[in-house]
């Protein structure tokens, strides 16, 4: 189910935040900088020819035709009207967000919600730095009901496009949402067949009462008064597949040899720093999520396709520094943790699954939080704690849920005070079963892959790159010489899942880099790869083609396994955001076979 926009309210312990923004692709400037993508000469002629051949066969035709050829994918959608002696306006106040779910899917359409009872939506949309404005209307029709868009082209003031669909009942309202978003992506975005692909689609049932009280804190229906701290949750979607028990183990003796592209998802217009497995079946169905500097993205993957569900997202102040799913409460559903530099704040806090959203819970917690899958048969959280002019200070802890905040535990026997830990802190560490000890994964300050032993001393350092740093964060006091504080690179953890005969695999990404490149996200080419447990280190079993783009992610669907078949989600960053370009990623479906 495609994303919709979340709101935050303000936390009693820090500085008010941004206002609810806009439901938008676009963010702020970048937070690092990656070296300029790959120009490859052979694309370069293709496109200018393409381009040629495109402006010449460009004749006269209808404003709908115009419309969609010259005027990019972004709409502001205003609150639809009530033109109706009918109490129906819970059901019609979450139309604008259904709309704009389905143009997102069907078009990949950047899309606005304005919010009721805010400026005329003129000029908000044109705020909001749009090209066009939909305006919607429900009215009595005979028994039934009408359901009317207009679209304007605000550049010109004149319309674009008229849309209406009927409805029997209150109940066949929401339904015809899918009609208008196919209609409205063929005809205003030139997406042909769209109309004729969801007109088929199965009716959906109208929100309850219940339903429509959570959705009216979305930007497109917000209650007046104090708003809480609670994601907004997404329309009604099909339910993942119920999970099904995952294999212990790969089947004796298989070993991948082959990891081939799958699917990709639409351009996300945004740099990702990484994804991790939410809710996944025993097939790889289910949920993913992916975040950049201020948003967090949840992707639905069925079969081969990645589609957008839910989308989180917090003011340039904020920069998300990583995003773990786990199962706080033991309801079966996993929550989010983020860890998020808040102008010179750095804290984390809780995301809990409440169903198909996210609420947030209350107050912050000191602690840079990961998650270690399986770490003597169970998963911890672990925390260390912010310093004063290190960002990591002092032992790493297995981190309690008490039901209302994460508290400090035990500690965990992990020596600190020597490298690697002592350079880089919690992040990228993960554990691994070898043999019958546990152990660790770690990659280190120059992105070497290392072991660990039990306490935490070194014992493999691998000459490749892996886990190559996509984001990074300043921190500390000002270094006088160069006017900036120091920066801290985040490197991503190695993903190690069971292999045959006791050796784990390991899924991680590669990155090739240069004699002098040593700048966060620069590189020459990226690629995933499967290293298998050889010896006293590691040697590759299977990876997939060399990119030009960099590969800022990997994780395993369902986590913890790769049998003959299993799949890989990874983040890919197209090009980096700069003055003078867009940011866009996409994430990446892989199998192994």
């Amino acid at each position: 189910m495609p994303p919709v926009e979340t709101k935050f309210a303000t936390r009693r312990d820090e500085e008010p935040r941004e206002s609810s923004r806009p439901f938008h692709l676009t963010g702020g400037a970048a937070s690092v900088r990656f070296r300029s993508m790959r120009a490859v000469p052979t694309r370069i002629i293709g496109r200018a020819v393409l381009g040629a051949v495109l402006l010449f066969s460009c004749v006269p035709g209808s404003a709908a035709r115009a419309s969609a050829a010259g005027v990019p994918r972004r709409i502001a959608i205003a609150p639809f009207a009530v033109l109706t002696k009918e109490d129906i306006g819970s059901t019609v106040s979450v139309l604008p967000r259904l709309l704009a779910s389905r143009l997102m899917a069907l078009a990949g359409a950047d899309v606005v919600l304005l919010p009721a009872g805010g400026k005329a939506p003129e000029d908000a949309a044109k705020e909001a730095k749009v090209p066009l404005l939909l305006q919607g209307t429900v009215s009595k029709l005979g028994k039934g009901y009408s359901v009317d868009a207009m679209v304007t082209d605000l550049e010109t003031g004149k319309p674009a496009g008229a849309f209406f669909a009927a409805a029997a009942t209150e109940d066949d309202i929401i339904p015809q949402m899918g009609i208008l978003s196919g209609e409205i992506a063929e005809k205003i975005f030139g997406m042909q067949g769209a109309s004729r692909t969801v007109a088929s689609s199965a009716p959906v049932a109208a929100p309850s009462a219940d339903e429509s009280k959570t959705v009216a804190v979305a930007p497109s229906a917000v209650a007046p008064g104090p708003a809480p701290a609670l994601a907004a949750v997404p329309a009604p979607a099909p339910a993942a597949p119920p999970p099904a028990p995952a294999p212990v183990t790969p089947a004796e003796g298989w070993s991948p040899s082959v990891l081939r592209r799958v699917s990709e998802s639409d351009k996300i217009a945004d740099e990702l720093y990484g994804v991790v497995a939410g809710d996944v079946d025993a097939e790889g169905n289910g949920e993913v999520v992916a975040f950049g500097a201020h948003t967090i993205y949840v992707y639905r993957v069925k079969g081969s396709e990645i589609l957008p569900f839910l989308r989180i997202s917090r003011g340039i102040s904020h920069h998300f520094l990583n995003v773990e799913a786990v199962d706080l409460d033991g309801d079966g559903k996993k929550d989010l943790v983020v860890t998020d530099r808040y102008a010179e704040n750095l804290s984390s806090f809780v995301l809990q699954r409440k169903g198909d959203g996210f609420v947030e819970i209350p107050g912050t917690i000191p602690y840079h939080l990961v998650v270690l899958r399986d770490w003597d048969g169970r998963t911890v959280i672990a925390g260390q704690l912010r310093g004063f002019n290190e960002p990591f200070h002092g032992k790493i802890h297995a981190m309690k849920w008490n039901g209302k905040t994460l508290v400090e535990g035990e500690k965990l026997p992990l020596d600190v005070t020597i490298l690697p830990l002592s350079g880089g802190g919690v992040y990228s560490l993960s554990p691994a079963l070898v043999g019958n000890e546990w152990q660790w994964l770690y990659v280190d300050v120059e992105e070497h892959l290392r072991i660990l032993d039990s306490k935490g001393k070194s014992a493999y350092r691998s000459k490749e790159k892996f886990g190559a740093a996509a984001n990074g964060f300043e921190y500390g006091e000002v270094i006088r010489l160069e006017g900036r504080r120091a920066m801290f690179p985040l490197r991503r953890p190695p993903r190690a899942v069971a292999g045959s005969k006791g050796d784990p695999l390991v899924v991680t990404t590669e990155v090739r880099k240069g004699v002098l490149q040593s700048v966060i996200g620069s590189f020459e080419s990226s690629r995933i790869v499967i290293l298998k447990k050889q010896g006293g280190g590691f040697a590759e079993r299977a990876a997939s083609p060399k990119s030009d783009f960099f590969y800022s992610g990997v994780d395993v669907l369902p986590p913890g396994v790769l049998p003959r078949g299993g799949r890989v989600i990874a983040s890919v960053i197209e090009q980096a955001g700069s003055a003078f370009k867009d940011r866009v990623s996409r994430l990446v479906l892989l199998q192994a076979d």
